[in-house]
């Protein structure tokens, strides 16, 4: 097996934005996939993705672009697009060219999140986000996230999930059990253990973190607070990613003490992943490695994150 196939970004729904960072008629100019992207909220509060650069004469409609009626408005002569990306008006033309059309983005909004699909086939999405039916009631607190630019492949931040090695030695975190299940758009880690973080203390913990897909995990978390989070992971290019994460505590008395908890976590956090980074920014990627018995189940994750890559039956 080569690595030729990581010459493309993988199939699947990817994190773009947070929700409140579009409002009503607002637009945001994104760079992923090598591409520039437009995001707008219509009055509706539904999101639309649209290529970045107009069909008239390219001009970078997330760069002084407006939501007027629903529709994009270009900075440089005033087309205007709808959410499906079809040309609805030119000002001073009596005809709109039948070319006057940009890419539309497949969209899903959950959990705070913003997704966009991505698939170099352009064909329609094969699965879901799941909504977290815990997130969406009132007992958990909303995100509390940071995020992070790091020059590395996605694939090495997926393969953590099958990684048991290493969570003693750069984490210093004590595995007393480590599983993994591969279900077709999904792999699991089901994790025990006991977690002493960089900042002091102990946590013994179980979790449950399940992929969906090549870049959004949820982990459902019981320790000395039980806690949920959200890992996600965007390419900017073949070798820079945006990596999102955000934690959610459940509430207890006002909220406010849960919420300073919450902040900690995200500082461990931010600590473990920038302990990872020092790894993932320096490596090769091995296709053949030589594994050991103790090491996880490299071999499955990698099998399963290749599917990602292939084209669809």
């Amino acid at each position: 097996m080569t690595t030729s196939y990581f010459d493309k970004y993988p199939r699947g729904w990817f994190v773009v934005a947070y929700s409140h960072e579009l409002q009503p008629n607002e637009v945001k100019s994104l760079e992923y996939f090598g591409q520039r992207l437009v995001a707008f909220r219509d009055s509706q509060g539904e999101v639309a993705i649209l290529d970045a650069y107009c069909a008239h004469l390219g001009a970078d409609m997330g760069v002084g672009g407006s939501v007027e009626d629903d529709c994009l408005r270009c900075p440089f002569h005033a087309w205007k697009y709808d959410r499906n990306g079809a040309c609805v008006e030119v000002p001073y033309a009596n005809k709109i060219p039948t070319k006057a059309k940009v890419r539309s983005w497949p969209v899903q909004e959950r959990n705070d999140l913003v997704f966009v699909w991505h698939d170099p086939e352009q064909k329609s999405p094969d699965y879901d986000i799941p909504i977290i039916e815990e997130y969406s009631g009132d007992s958990w607190l909303p995100w509390s996230s940071n995020q992070l630019i790091i020059k590395t492949h996605p694939r090495e931040v997926v393969e953590n999930v099958a990684d048991k090695a290493h969570f003693p030695i750069v984490h210093n975190t004590h595995v007393d059990r480590f599983e993994n299940v591969y279900d077709q758009h999904m792999a699991t880690q089901i994790t025990e253990g006991v977690a002493y973080p960089r900042g002091g203390g102990k946590d013994e913990f179980s979790l449950r973190a399940t992929y969906y897909g090549p870049g959004y995990q949820i982990t459902h978390m019981q320790g000395v607070i039980p806690s949920m989070y959200f890992q996600a992971h965007t390419p900017i290019d073949f070798n820079t990613l945006e990596l999102r994460f955000g934690v959610s505590l459940k509430k207890f008395g006002d909220g406010s003490k849960a919420s300073r908890f919450a902040g900690q976590y995200v500082d461990n956090l931010t600590l473990g992943y920038h302990e990872d980074v020092a790894i993932w920014e320096n490596k090769r990627y091995v296709d053949r490695p030589a594994l050991c018995d103790g090491d996880g189940p490299v071999g499955k994750l990698r099998k399963w994150y290749r599917q990602f890559y292939e084209p669809r039956q």
